[in-house]
């Protein structure tokens, strides 16, 4: 059996940059790779290997040479998705949350109250956590939500990923779980049973800029 979509295109090089525009004109291959200017199948998980070049960068070597970086052994799985949003709730500095907002699982908003089940939003379908934003496309909230309304980008669902949007209450240990706000997320301190799905663990106190980082899953598949 062959194999062509075991390796995600990123088309700026970076997921955290990446944003492929949407084109409502239907464009089947060859001319493209998939319908739409989707430049990845839609809805397509991907595990980023340790040390690669388009990941986060804890999965890189230190200095010496070491595979002891943070994160080296929970790689990231990231799927491709669609962010559509009514709303278009403003962009977050650092990765955020978003629902799922069918059951088609393969677009995401992050304004709670278009997730899944459609106009009414539930704190169990939080997807995961959206990788473009404000801070790594170099542009204002305004602007950055522009830029990815509407268009297909990479979303963050199970692995190490540093520096997450989290509450300011977030202490390590603590479970991470949906909540009602646009781009939120609760936590439940550590040996508290979470009143819902926890989705993520914290593995860092939060800093000055309200992040954390987060040992997350949420994925649906693995």
């Amino acid at each position: 059996m062959a194999l062509g979509t075991e390796f995600p295109y990123i088309s700026t090089g970076s997921v955290y940059t990446a944003i492929d525009t949407y084109q409502a004109t239907t464009v089947q291959p060859p001319v493209q790779s998939q319908p739409q200017g989707a430049m990845n199948p839609l809805g397509a998980a991907f595990l980023l290997a340790p040390g690669a070049s388009e990941g986060p960068s804890m999965y890189y070597p230190t200095i010496g040479g070491s595979l002891s970086s943070n994160g080296w052994g929970a790689p990231l799985i990231i799927r491709y998705v669609r962010y559509n949003s009514a709303t278009a709730a403003a962009m977050l500095a650092y990765p955020a949350p978003v629902y799922w907002t069918d059951e088609t699982y393969t677009t995401v908003t992050g304004t709670f109250s278009e997730g899944n089940p459609a106009s009414t939003g539930n704190i169990n379908s939080l997807a995961g956590w959206l990788l473009p934003n404000f801070t790594s496309l170099g542009k204002t909230g305004a602007a950055s939500t522009t830029l990815l309304n509407g268009n297909f980008c990479f979303i963050a669902t199970k692995g190490f990923l540093p520096a997450c949007a989290v509450v300011a209450s977030v202490a390590v240990g603590d479970a991470v779980i949906g909540a009602s706000g646009n781009f939120t997320a609760a936590r439940v301190a550590s040996g508290t049973a979470p009143t819902t799905r926890r989705l993520a663990i914290a593995q860092s106190a939060v800093t000055a800029n309200t992040t954390a980082d987060l040992l997350i899953d949420c994925d649906i598949t693995f």
